[in-house]
C-alpha cells in the first residue's frame, strides 16, 4: 500500500490548491501536490547542478527565473 499523509492548510492555501485543480486539469488536490513535488524535485536538482529553471515566452525569451 502507498504511504498516506495527513495535513492541515490554511483555508488561502486550499483556495490556492482548489485554483490550480481547475486550472491545470487535475483529477485532485492529490494530483496538483504530487505535480507539485515533482516539479520542485526537479527545480531542486537543476539548483544542485548550477542550473536555471526560467518562465519563458513561446518564442524562448526569457521573462522571469524559478528561484527556489
Amino acid at each position: 500500500t502507498m504511504p498516506r499523509l495527513n495535513f492541515d492548510v490554511s483555508p488561502e492555501l486550499d483556495e490556492i490548491i482548489e485554483k490550480l485543480v481547475k486550472l491545470t486539469g487535475s483529477t485532485s488536490k492529490s494530483e496538483v501536490l504530487r505535480r507539485a513535488i515533482a516539479l520542485m524535485e526537479v527545480a531542486a536538482e537543476a539548483k544542485q547542478e548550477g542550473k536555471k529553471i526560467v518562465i519563458a515566452e513561446k518564442d524562448r525569451t526569457p521573462v522571469a527565473e524559478v528561484i527556489i
